[in-house]
């Protein structure tokens, strides 16, 4: 089970492409942006047209398509879990049984929105991707702070709060990775992790999250111990190498975007949801 293998996101792909080049003010607002229109997208053209438009960043930042994609591959079994779930407990009125099992029925409204709730988390995810796959951790930082200090004047830690989301983010390879050693030195000792049905999987799973626990906390405990040796005291007085600016290309992304967005709204209100 090689878990690092097909994690894609929290990785930085170095590059000097239009998207890597934009401030990350712009990049952090417009995924934000495009993930909010994502939870109001209700019909597949809708769906169709907003992958469309995703696939077209990764051409742009020259993402290689199968390296993008390859970070999904971990949630399936977890998406196919819901999609389930919501075939056969969605219920409304009017929807039709398509198949019947013993107490349980699927009616043609829960498959729709079943269907549309896998590919909504599977878009979001690759939109995330993309924004962690262009954006430095640093980068992350400064914009998620620049973003956010408007909200100081109401007594919120700005810098603190950027810090801890990014620190999150950047976590997410290195607790993968633990998880990996793990499951390696679990398969040492004679635990087989690939027999079995779902479920058996899955149980197999819980003897690894005691010790993934433990060292995020012990890593946790490792990162704190380093920050107050470099007497680390938040944001206050601190200063930027590197001043953020808006260029003349992020006015052009805002422009794509504010387009794309007019586009996805018409599509949503004019095309009725299939339940």
């Amino acid at each position: 089970m090689e878990l690092t293998k097909n994690l894609t996101l929290g990785i930085y792909l170095p590059g000097k492409t239009a998207l890597h080049c934009l401030d990350p003010r712009t990049k952090i607002a417009g995924a934000a942006g495009l993930i909010g229109l994502l939870l109001f997208t209700n019909n597949y053209t809708a769906y169709a047209f907003f992958a469309a438009f995703a696939f077209g960043l990764i051409l742009t930042a020259k993402i290689p398509l199968g390296y993008a994609l390859r970070g999904l591959k971990p949630m399936l079994p977890f998406l196919a879990m819901m999609w389930l779930f919501q075939v056969f407990l969605q219920k409304p009125p009017g929807s039709k049984v398509i198949f019947s099992w013993w107490i349980l029925e699927a009616t043609d409204a829960g498959f729709h929105i079943g269907t549309l709730m896998s590919i909504r988390v599977l878009l979001l995810f690759l939109m995330t991707t993309i924004l962690t796959l262009t954006t430095s951790t640093v980068e992350l930082t400064d914009g998620t702070e620049a973003l956010l200090r408007p909200l100081q004047k109401i007594g919120m830690p700005a810098q603190e709060l950027a810090l801890t989301m990014v620190i999150a983010l950047r976590f997410v390879p290195t607790l993968a990775e633990e998880a990996e050693k793990i499951i390696k030195a679990q398969t040492a000792r004679g635990v087989d992790f690939k027999q079995g049905n779902f479920i058996q999987k899955m149980l197999k799973l819980f003897p690894v999250l005691l010790p993934l626990f433990v060292n995020a906390f012990k890593r946790a405990d490792e990162l704190i111990t380093a920050m107050e040796s470099r007497c680390y005291t938040g944001g206050t007085g601190r200063t930027k190498m590197k001043v953020l600016r808006m260029g003349k290309n992020d006015y052009y992304a805002w422009g794509v975007f504010l387009a794309f967005a007019a586009m996805q709204i018409t599509l949503i209100l004019t095309i009725a949801p299939p339940c």
